[in-house]
């Protein structure tokens, strides 16, 4: 096989992916059920699926002054989605969007608003009830 078969076949098979990507997000927009997973799936199409559309355009016409602008691309799309999806999950949390029922709000127990929306996740442990038995039996005084 010539070379440039397979690079547009590699070519192809990266904006294929990229189109598979940004289908998926779409389908992910209409199945999630509150805006923080929307927000995600969004997030995510836009930064990875955008970059693995790029790649393959780069791949099917290969120039320097392509690689400049895939680079100048790459950047920007990586910086901007990120930056972006950080800022909308932002004013969606500030503005009161709810989270889906059952889930637990991490960031209103840390700024003292407890509100019974959800039990918290695994990684949260509860506080030793002998806190004060462990620093009588500390050898530091």
């Amino acid at each position: 096989m010539d070379t440039t078969v397979i690079l547009d076949i590699i070519g192809n098979v990266f904006v294929l992916a990229g189109v598979l990507i940004f289908s998926i997000a779409a389908i992910g927009l209409f199945r999630f059920t509150d805006t923080y997973q929307r927000i995600s799936a969004v997030g995510t199409a836009a930064g990875l699926g955008i970059s693995v559309l790029v790649i393959g355009v780069f791949i099917l016409t290969p120039s320097w002054q392509n690689l400049i602008k895939l680079l100048i691309i790459l950047f920007l799309q990586l910086a901007t989605s990120s930056i972006g999806s950080m800022a909308i999950a932002r004013s969606a949390y500030l503005t009161g969007s709810p989270l889906r029922p059952g889930h637990f709000d991490h960031l209103a127990e840390d700024q003292g608003v407890v509100e019974d929306i959800g039990e918290p996740d695994e990684d949260v442990e509860e506080p030793e009830e002998n806190v004060d038995e462990a620093a009588q039996n500390d050898n530091w005084g």
